[in-house]
C-alpha cells in the first residue's frame, strides 16, 4: 500500500516537473472587477521531433461576469492586426452549447474573416478544447476555457513568428457589448473600442523561447497559474537588431510606407526650410534638392500605402491623398516663385502661396503621422512619443524662422539708416561724371548668386513681399 501510495505522488509530480521545466508563458489582464478586459492567455511551445518544427499551444481563459453573453475576447500572433493570427472568444454562458473559438485573419482595419487551409502555407491549427467553468467564489461568473494548438506555427505567412525570439510582438482586444444573432464561427464581429490600454485593445511582448521545451510527447494543452498575472511576458518590446529586423519583416509593406513619411515630414522638409533661410549662397539649391528627396520619399511612401487599404474609407487616407495631390502645386508654385523673383526682386502671390501651402503642408504631414500610427495599432505611449516629437520640431522651427526673422528686421532698420545718413550729405556727390555714374551701375548690377541669396532672406517691406 505504501509502495502504491508513494508511486501515485510520483506520477502526480511527473507532470508538473515537467511543466516547471518549460517554464509556461503567461499573461493576464484582471478587469472584470472595473469594467474592463479580464482574460488569461497561457503558452507552450513544444518541439517536435517528427516534423523537425515547433508547435504552440495555447489556452485562454476568458471572465463572464452575471453569465453575459455580450462582446467578444481576443489575443492574436502579430503586433498590428493586419496579418495577425486571431484567436477570437465568444458564446453564451447561459446555453447547453460550449464557448465558441474561432481563428481568424485579417487583410487590414477591417472585419477578420475565418482561417482556411489554403491560409496556413503548411502550418496546422486545430482547437483542442472549449468549455463553461463556473467561478469557486461567485456562481454568478464563469470563464470560457478554450484550448488550441498551432502546428509548425512558423509557417504562417502573414507575420514573423519565431519559437526562440525573445520578444515576439502579441495582441489582445475586446468588445464588451456586442449582441450576436448567432454564436458560429463565422459570426460578424463589431469593431473593439478605437483607443488602447485599458480600452478595446493593447500590445504584450512574449519570451518564447522560455516556453520551448523537446519532452518526448506533447502536452495535452498549456496550463494556466491562478492568481499569477505574468511570466515571461513584458508590455513593451526588448528592443535588439533581431527584433528589428523581425519588425520590420512582419508587414514590411506598412513600415517601409510608415518610416518614408515620417523621415519624409520628420526630418527632410524642415531641412530644407532650414536651408531657405539659412542666408549661405547656396541656400535655394540646398532648398530644392532636400525638397525634390523628400517629395520622392512621399511619393514612394503613398504608392506603398494605396497598396495597403482595398478602399479609402479613414482620415488618414483622405488627408494622405490630399497632401500628395497639393504636393504637385506646391512644386510648381515653387518654380514659378524662383523665376519671377530673378525677373522682379521682388515677391508675388506666387510667394506668399508658396509658402503659406507649405506651412499648411508641414502640418498636414505631421498630423498624418499621428493617425497613421493610431490606424496601425501602435501603443498610446508611440503615438504620444510621436505627438512629443512634432510638438517639439513645430515650435523649434518656428523659434528659428522667428529669431532669423528679427536679425533681418535689426539689418534691414540699420541699412535704411545708413540710407538716411548719405541722403544729408547727397550734395556733395552732385558733380560725378556720367562715367562714373555707368561703372557704379555695372558694378552693382546683381549677380544670380546674389539675387538667390536675396531670396533665401526674410523680406520686412510690404512692398518688397
Amino acid at each position: 500500500m505504501k509502495f502504491r501510495a508513494l508511486f501515485s505522488l510520483a506520477a502526480s509530480i511527473v507532470p508538473l516537473a515537467r511543466f516547471v521545466a518549460s517554464e509556461p508563458v503567461q499573461y493576464c489582464k484582471n478587469g472584470v472587477d472595473t469594467n474592463e478586459v479580464d482574460f488569461c492567455m497561457g503558452m507552450l511551445t513544444h518541439r517536435n521531433v517528427s516534423t523537425d518544427s515547433h508547435d504552440l499551444f495555447l489556452t485562454m481563459a476568458v471572465t463572464r461576469p452575471d453569465l453575459t453573453s455580450l462582446g467578444w475576447t481576443a489575443v492574436g500572433l502579430g503586433e498590428v492586426m493586419e496579418g495577425a493570427l486571431m484567436f477570437i472568444v465568444y458564446g453564451d454562458p447561459k446555453s447547453p452549447e460550449p464557448p465558441i473559438a474561432s481563428i481568424r485573419k485579417s487583410i487590414g482595419h477591417v472585419q477578420p474573416t475565418a482561417v482556411t487551409g489554403e491560409d496556413m502555407n503548411g502550418a496546422g491549427l486545430r482547437v483542442l478544447g472549449t468549455e463553461w467553468q463556473p467561478s469557486p467564489s461567485d456562481p454568478r461568473t464563469v470563464a470560457a476555457i478554450v484550448s488550441f494548438v498551432c502546428y509548425s506555427c512558423h509557417l504562417w505567412p502573414n507575420t514573423q513568428v519565431s519559437a526562440t525570439s525573445r520578444s515576439q510582438p502579441w495582441m489582445w482586444a475586446w468588445n464588451s457589448d456586442q449582441e450576436f444573432d448567432a454564436f458560429t464561427l463565422d459570426a460578424p464581429l463589431k469593431m473593439h473600442a478605437p483607443h488602447a490600454g485599458a480600452g478595446g485593445w493593447g500590445n504584450f511582448y512574449v519570451d518564447m523561447a522560455m516556453s520551448l521545451n523537446a519532452w518526448p510527447s506533447p502536452p495535452t494543452s498549456a496550463p494556466i497559474i491562478p492568481g499569477v498575472h505574468s511570466i515571461g511576458v513584458s508590455n513593451s518590446p526588448v528592443m535588439s537588431p533581431a527584433y528589428g529586423i523581425a519588425w520590420l519583416k512582419n508587414n514590411p509593406v506598412l513600415h517601409l510606407h510608415g518610416i518614408l513619411m515620417g523621415v519624409a515630414f520628420l526630418f527632410i522638409f524642415p531641412s530644407g526650410v532650414l536651408a531657405m533661410r539659412s542666408g549661405r549662397t547656396k541656400a535655394f539649391k540646398y532648398h530644392w534638392i532636400l525638397q525634390l528627396v523628400a517629395s520622392s520619399f512621399v511619393a514612394v511612401g503613398f504608392v506603398l500605402g494605396v497598396t495597403l487599404g482595398r478602399k479609402i474609407d479613414t482620415f488618414h487616407q483622405i488627408l494622405g491623398i490630399t497632401l500628395v495631390a497639393f504636393l504637385g502645386i506646391q512644386s510648381v508654385l515653387g518654380w514659378r516663385h524662383h523665376m519671377v523673383f530673378l525677373r522682379i526682386r521682388r515677391r508675388t502671390w506666387l510667394s506668399h502661396s508658396h509658402i503659406w501651402l507649405g506651412r499648411l503642408m508641414m502640418i498636414g504631414g505631421w498630423s498624418n503621422l499621428i493617425t497613421g500610427l493610431a490606424l496601425g495599432g501602435y501603443s498610446n505611449l508611440s503615438v504620444g512619443i510621436t505627438g512629443l516629437v512634432v510638438g517639439l520640431e513645430a515650435l523649434g522651427l518656428a523659434a528659428w524662422l522667428a529669431r532669423i526673422k528679427v536679425r533681418a528686421a535689426r539689418a534691414e532698420r540699420a541699412r535704411q539708416s545708413h540710407v538716411d545718413g548719405n541722403k544729408d550729405n547727397e550734395t556733395d556727390y552732385f558733380v560725378l561724371d556720367d562715367i562714373e555714374e555707368d561703372e557704379e551701375d555695372e558694378d552693382a548690377a546683381p549677380s544670380s548668386e546674389t539675387l538667390k541669396d536675396e531670396e533665401s532672406r526674410p523680406m520686412m517691406k510690404s512692398g518688397k513681399s
